[in-house]
This record gives structure tokens, sequence and C-alpha cells, in this order.
């Protein structure tokens, strides 16, 4: 970064009041950092980076010097904005963060006298708030004291005001009190002696506020009360400000505190008697103290060792050859979808894909009746899921002995079970650990905890995002983690729902109420027990049949982590080593004056931790691999190209009919992340439903070779959505539409709508397979075999073979979706299950067994007491 350039608009004055513009920008940066951290309320990852982009633009623009940059200065900007947006990219706050202090090392770099103390103030404060933030994540002593302070501080509060008020340090409002104590000591050190008073005064003025914003959000139980619920029925219209008011209180409610800190933190900067750096023109200027180039350099080392102690876990971690045990014994059922006649919700079973799944992974599950020693014996991880039933002599002395000698065990409690009634047995288990699962159920804001995690620094977790609920937790239980257990997950938008023992669920009314915590609700924890270690989780969901299909990534590398005892930053000697860093980098931070060292020091702190987190994800990585399992292929779902397919598996648009029906065929069935060889080398089957977004050519030389090695990919897009896939379908030879015109014809293809179609006869009668919006199908293939004819004779499903597998184009979006194959109640269409069977026809032909043949229609109209129609 350049020597500072006197602009007139900020720096003509030498001491005393700051300008409006630098108050400005500094308070900007302030707001940034609020945002960045995701202290304000409720909001989804993409716009929070919006809004802080949006406060950082101020921030440069209000300090934009009113002399043109030099060419230096130019290039220092463009550096400056790559490394900001840089550090923007991930969803990980803790290094979204470190954009702000790098951006305001800039703004002060190129101004002289107030403005640049007061912007180096701003950049120091907004530092040392990064810090914080990341001493939460990753020092559970830290996380236990603000949590304990946060308590505390809402308790007085509430009880002041005769209103009960329990709250973590999300809505507790710390982020808001530590940023303005950092802001306040870092300007009130930058001017003049005395400053005990203003020191005093600052301190005072912002716990002040803090006290006003808590005596606010104590109200916000009586305001959710006093609200309407939301309609339950999707043709009640409702009113706007309903809606609006339901959002904002109390997800919104932090706003308050912003705007009482920024009050106070704008009067600190514009009243403040800064201290001015010496005239360009006064004679012989006093020289600038440099910082020692140790000094530097130990920074910049700081700072890597920081960020990269913070991010990653220790080693290659393979489940490969690992022996894991699940107790048979539960409020659980080892079903899985299988040809017996049952369809929807119903059919998909619980856990019975579980030990598939692991075996998919290199590991040897097994399933244990009684948790025998034997059963036990060279086992790495013990799961249990909702122990329900009395524990048999010995059996809890077994499973304690077994994680002392070096075992890991796994406990998936699950919401509102009578502990008094001796119906929580997992919390037997827990006894000799400080975790317990809670009577109460811990509610999200947003469904599947969307944008609504915090994410601690644990192996499997790190790197991890949360954007469409990659842990898989639903409703389940809070838990109270004392010391010295800690996090692994928390719900930083929800709720602990109380629960209710009058009803028949035991769950609550569903609501916010006054008294019960509001945010960072723990939803899952993990203590050290002897050599080995316990996980505890409050929900069930995420090892289910249903929805570890896409949250397997994190199953699989918990699991890796539990069974090779991977270490990470959560653990003692990593904290404490974590604190240490932190305290050297608070002392160094302080002393180096440059602008330029500051800002490469806060960027290398950044990009070490995302380089630690990729690091972590790769070693940690799982790779599920076809051929371990003799019962199950294995079959992906494309979720890395904005697929035009609804994210809630049971919506009309939904894909949970296809995946149970990949299932029922003797596929195991999961999302694919992204479109990679790695991946498709060790799979049998890949789905795309309507990509939105184009493949690259790395992903099509995936597909490629994917198929050329015997895999078999199936794409279903009609020509409305066919432009993202274009390059995919040029690829193959094959076209939606294209060539099909009816001649003499300027309109194009038609369209030919819903209908049925004939594909296979069998003598006496012809099974038919339904489309709900299907186009023509095109290749450039001659040999390629039409599936099923639409109108006018033209293919509408087209399969050719390349290399040893096969590629099918259907001319339909929604041809896989739950509106054409499979609803959640199970009930056939029309009194027939046509697409089911198709596939299932369809898969034997596929694998070259020997055909399935499809029911009379006749006979199924039948059964179903209908009249058969085809």
């Amino acid at each position: 970064m350049t020597q500072p350039v006197p602009p007139a608009n900020l720096t003509t004055s030498t001491s005393g009041r700051l300008p409006v513009v630098a108050v400005t920008a500094a308070l900007a940066g302030l707001i940034a950092a609020w945002l960045a951290a995701g202290s304000c309320g409720l909001f989804g990852h993409y716009l929070r980076h919006a809004l802080t982009w949006l406060a950082l633009a101020i921030a440069i623009v209000t300090a934009w010097p009113a002399s043109p940059l030099p060419r230096r200065g130019w290039l220092s900007l463009l550096i400056t904005l790559a490394a900001a947006f840089a550090l923007s990219a991930p969803l990980d706050a803790t290094i979204n963060l470190w954009a702000i202090p790098v951006v305001l090392c800039f703004t002060f770099s190129h101004q002289a006298g107030p403005s640049r103390a007061a912007l180096r103030a701003a950049a120091l404060a907004t530092a040392v708030f990064a810090l914080y933030r990341l001493l939460l994540n990753s020092v559970p002593a830290v996380w236990h004291v603000a949590d304990a302070l946060s308590h505390l501080l809402a308790g007085l509060v509430g009880r002041a005001l005769d209103l009960p008020l329990r709250v973590g340090a999300t809505f507790g409002g710390l982020d808001f009190v530590v940023l303005a104590l950092a802001w306040s000591a870092a300007a009130v050190a930058a001017t003049p002696p005395p400053r005990r008073l203003r020191a005093t005064g600052a301190v005072v003025a912002i716990l002040l506020a803090h006290v006003a914003y808590l005596a606010v959000l104590a109200h916000a139980g009586n305001w959710v009360a006093q609200l309407p619920k939301a309609p339950t029925s999707p043709d009640v219209v409702e009113g706007l400000w309903p809606a609006v008011w339901r959002h904002a209180i109390p997800w919104k409610l932090p706003l308050a505190a912003l705007l009482l800190q920024t009050v106070i933190a704008a009067a600190i900067a514009r009243w403040a008697p800064w201290q001015a750096a010496p005239a360009s023109s006064s004679p012989a200027p006093a020289p600038a103290k440099r910082t020692p180039a140790w000094c530097v350099a130990l920074l910049l080392a700081t700072a890597v060792a920081l960020g990269m102690n913070t991010s990653m876990a220790g080693g290659r971690a393979s489940l490969a050859g690992k022996k894991i045990v699940f107790y048979e014994e539960g409020f659980l059922n080892w079903l899985k979808p299988e040809h017996n006649g049952e369809y929807g919700r119903l059919s998909i079973g619980m856990y019975g894909l579980l030990p598939h799944f692991l075996r998919s992974l290199g590991a040897t599950p097994l399933v244990s009746k009684d948790l025998s020693a034997a059963d036990l014996a060279g086992a790495e991880v013990l799961v249990l899921i909702f122990p329900d039933k009395p524990w048999q002599p010995a059996q809890l002395e077994r499973i304690w002995d077994f994680v002392r000698r070096g075992g890991s065990l796994w406990v998936l409690g699950e919401h509102t079970v009578e502990e008094a009634a001796g119906g929580s047995r997992f919390n037997d288990v827990l006894g000799p650990t400080g975790i317990r699962v809670k009577f109460d159920s811990a509610e999200f804001a947003v469904g599947g905890w969307l944008d609504s995690y915090d994410i601690f620094a644990h192996p499997a977790t790190i790197g991890v995002p949360d954007t469409r609920n990659q842990f898989g937790l639903v409703i389940g239980a809070s838990l109270d983690t004392r010391w010295p257990a800690h996090p692994v997950l928390a719900g930083r938008w929800g709720w602990s729902d109380w629960g209710d023992r009058s009803k028949s669920s035991m769950m609550g009314n569903g609501r916010y109420n006054a008294g019960e915590q509001l945010g960072d609700v723990v939803l899952a924890a993990e203590q050290k027990l002897g050599r080995g270690r316990v996980v505890v989780f409050g929900d069930t969901s995420t090892l289910s049949n249903g929805i570890n299909m896409g949250s397997y990534g994190f199953t699989a590398r918990l699991l890796a982590a539990l069974a090779n005892h991977t270490g990470g930053p959560l653990d003692g000697p990593r904290a404490t080593l974590t604190l240490l860093l932190a305290c050297a980098m608070l002392v160094l931070l302080a002393r180096v004056r440059c602008a330029r060292s500051l800002a490469l020091a806060l960027l290398l702190l950044g990009l070490a931790r995302m380089a630690g987190a990729w690091i972590t994800g790769r070693t940690l990585e799982n790779i599920p691999q076809s051929g371990r399992d003799p019962d199950y292929g294995l079959a992906y779902v494309d979720h890395a190209h904005l697929g035009r397919f609804s994210g809630e598996s049971w919506r009309d648009d939904g894909l949970m009919g296809i995946e149970l029906t990949f299932m029922r065929n003797g596929y195991l069935t999961l999302s694919l992340p992204d479109v990679t060889r790695e991946r498709l080398d060790h799979a049998d089957l890949l789905l795309s439903v309507a990509p939105a977004s184009p493949y690259t050519r790395a992903e099509r030389a995936a597909i490629r070779a994917f198929i050329e090695r015997g895999g078999i990919f199936i794409l279903t897009v009609g020509r409305d959505d066919r432009h993202p896939a274009q390059s995919l379908l040029d690829e193959f030879g094959f076209d939606i539409g294209d060539g099909t015109e009816p001649a003499g014809s300027a309109r194009g293809p038609i369209a030919m709508g819903f209908f049925k179609a004939p594909y296979f006869n069998a003598g006496d009668y012809m099974a038919y397979v339904r489309f709900h919006a299907a186009w023509p199908v095109t290749s450039t293939d001659s040999s390629a075999r039409i599936l099923a004819y639409g109108k006018g004779n033209l293919a509408t499903i087209l399969m050719r073979n390349i290399g040893r597998g096969k590629m099918i184009v259907v001319g339909d979006s929604a041809f896989a979706m739950n509106k054409n194959l499979e609803v959640e109640g199970g009930q056939p269409f029309e009194g027939m299950r046509e697409n089911p069977d198709f596939w299932r026809w369809l898969f034997t032909d596929l694998r070259d067994q020997p055909h399935w043949v499809p029911p009379n229609p006749a006979d199924t109209h039948a059964a179903a007491g209908q009249e058969s129609t085809p």
C-alpha cells in the first residue's frame, strides 16, 4: 500500500472533531463486520454477503481521497478488492470477517491526520472482533464463557422487568458489545491523555445501550404471542404486515442492538479529540517510527499459524476396514424400500440402508442385538439410535468401558422424551458425560436449519456449508452441554420449544414463548471420556434412509473422524495453542503501524483458514464405491447444476419418488454435490433432471469416461429447459425437438404435453408410461434405440450405447418428478403404478437381466376398483 495522500475532503483538519465522511467510513466498516458475522438477525448467506459488500462500498467511497490516486494506489485498491472477494467467497463467517479489516487498511493507508487515526482504529477493532469470532468457533472455553455471560445478563434484565429471558450469545448481542468495546478502546487510544474519563464514558454508554436492547428483546415472547399464526392452507391469502412481523419478531430484533451501538460508535467517532498526525506542511516533521522487520515477520507467521491451527484436522481418516457397530434395539426399524407393494413416505423405512452405505465406504458394519463383548470386540465406533428400552445388566458398563478404552460412541437422541417416566435411555448412557438431551424440541426459523447453523471447528464440520442442510438435522431435541463437553453444531436461528406433557407427542406449541432459550441451541456436542470420545445428537434424522442421501458426506466424515480418533482444533492442546496465538496476534496488531503489513497478515490468516478447511475436507473425504456391497449398486442424482426440481423431497416437483425407485431396484442412491471423475469412477448410475447451469468441459469429460466405462447416464429435459444442457446434448449427439418440425411449419417442434405411450407389448396387453410435458428427442446415432414413442411416432425416450455404457435422454423435464411418478401418500395414479413399473422394467433391460414383465393395466385397475383407460 502507498504512503498517505492528504485529501481535501477528509484530512484538512489536524486535530479535534472528525469529518462526517470519515465518521461514515468508520461506521460502515463496523456495520460490515456485524453483517459479515451474521450478528444482525436471520439473513440468508448470500443476502448477508451482499449487505456486507454494500457497507464496504460505502466505506471505500466515503473514505476516497480527493486527490487523484497514484498508479500504485490503484494497484493497491485492485489487490485489496481481490483479497476481500477471496475472503468473502466461502459461506464461513469466520473467514468472511477478515475481509473487513483488510479493506479498512486500504482506506486508512490513503489518509492522514484524524481520519487516518479513526480508520486505523476501525481496522484494528474489526480485526479484534474477527479474532473473537474465531475463538468462539474454535475454543470451547470461550464459547462456554460467552454462553454463561449471555444467560447472566439476559437473566438479570428479565428479572428486573419480570419478563423471563434466556438467550445465547447471538441474541444476547455479545457480538455488538465486543466490537463496540474494541472500537472504543482503539478510538480512546488514538486520543491524547488523560483517557480514563473517555474510556469510562464509552464503556458505560455501550453497556447501557446493551441493557436497552435486552429490555426490548425481553418483550419478544409477548409480541410473538400476539401475532396471528401462519395460515396452514395454501388457499388462504395472508396480508402483508402479519407475514412481515412474523418474520421480523424475534428474528430481526438484533437490528435494535445494531442501531443502538452504531449511535454510540458514531458519537465516539464524531466527538473524540483524535490525535492528528503532523501535517505535511509542518516544518521538519518528526519521522514516523518504523515497525521492526522481525515484528512484521512474527505477525505474518502468527497469522498463518493461527489460521491453520483453527482449520486443520490431523491426518488422513479412512473408513476402510473399520468396524462400526449399531445397536439393533430402539425406537427404530431396519427396513428399506423394496418391491413389496408399498409406496410413498412410509415405504422408505428408517435405517435399513445404513449398513449398505457403510459397506460402500469400505467399513464393516454390524447390527448387534445385545451389544455383547464379542460384538464390541475390535470395533472402532458404537452407534446408539434412540435407545428406548431398559438397559440389560452390564450393558451400560460395557459401553462405558468400550469408550474409556479408546472406542468412540455416537448417541442419537430425540425430542420430548420423558426422562421421569424412564424413557430417556440415551441420557442413561450419557451419565459419565456433561451432555444431556433436553425435554424439548429444537425448533428452527427456516426449515432444515438452512443458513441457520453455528458450525464449530470439528474435523467433521470444518468447511461444510449449511445451504442444503448437509448435516441432516431436522426437529430433534437441544442439548444441555456443560464443561468439558463442547458444541459441534448449534442452531443459531432457532429456539428450545419446551415439551408439553399433556400432548401425546409431548411437543410444545411450535412458537417461541418467553423464557425459552432463544438462539444458539446446541444440536450436537462432543466430550472426551477416557481414551475415547462421545458425540451426541439431539435428532436421529441424519442417518435415516431418506435424509442420509444428502447428508452422507458429513456422516462419512464424522464416522471417519471417530473411527480414526482424528484430532481437531477443539481439542484441549489445540484450543490452548489457539488462545496463545490469538493473544500474540493482539499484541502484534497493536505494534504494527504499516497498513500494508496489517492487511497482508489479516489476508494470510483468512487464506490459511480456507486452505486448512480444504485440506481437512480432502483428508476426511470418504467417497462411496460401487462393488463393495454385493446387494446394491451406486446411483447419483445430480445436485450440482441447479436442476429445475424442488429441494423439498416430497413436493410435486421433488425427486423422492425416483430416489425410492432407484433404491427398490438395487441402487444405493445419493445426491451428487459435484461432477468429478473421482466420484463417477465408482458409480453405476447418474441422473440429471433439467439442469439449469451448463456442464463444464471437465464435467462432460468425466461423464463421457463414466459412460464409456459402463455407467448409465439418464438426462430428463424438455425443449423449454434444454439450453443449459445443450453442450451436454451436443457432446453425445442428442437434441430435443430439432429436426422434428412439421413440413413447411415455421413454428418449430410442437410440444406433446401430457400423454401415455406404450413401451412393452405382452401380446394380449400393452404396458404404458406416462409423460407430464414431453418433447421429441433426436440423435445423430442411427442405431439409437427408441424406448417410447410420442405423437407422430416421434421418439420421446431415446437410448444409445456409448462405449460399454448407455445414455438415455427423456424429452420431459418432469418425467422423474413426484407428480409424474410417486406421491408422498403413496396413492396410485389413476389406479395404476405405470411409471414405477416402467422403471423396474427398464432396469432389468439396462442390466441385461431377464426382463421383468409389467402387470396388465386391466388387472391393476380392477384391483383398484376402477375402469381401465390407457
